[in-house]
């Protein structure tokens, strides 16, 4: 047996009202930013030098995977294997 349809469609969530509005949520934002525990600067040095290296590392991947197989690709179309 269907279940009877809602001709207004599926039931909406309910959005949570903001008890303070937008002030005491900038407040909150404010508060939570000063919580964070930021990175020192040879932190963010480190990490940057460690994310760069990766990329160039995965760049030099893709450049010998492709190279590899363009040269099996066009030796096939060559006949020469």
């Amino acid at each position: 047996m269907a279940k009877p349809t809602n001709p207004s469609g599926p039931p909406r969530p309910s959005v949570p009202k903001m008890k303070g509005g937008i002030r005491q949520y900038l407040k909150d934002v404010g508060v939570e930013m000063r919580r964070v525990i930021w990175p020192t600067r040879q932190e963010t040095l480190r990490l940057t030098i460690v994310v760069l290296l990766v990329c160039v590392l995965f760049v030099i991947y893709l450049y010998v995977a492709s190279t590899l197989m363009n040269f099996i690709i066009t030796a096939m179309e060559g006949g020469k294997i």
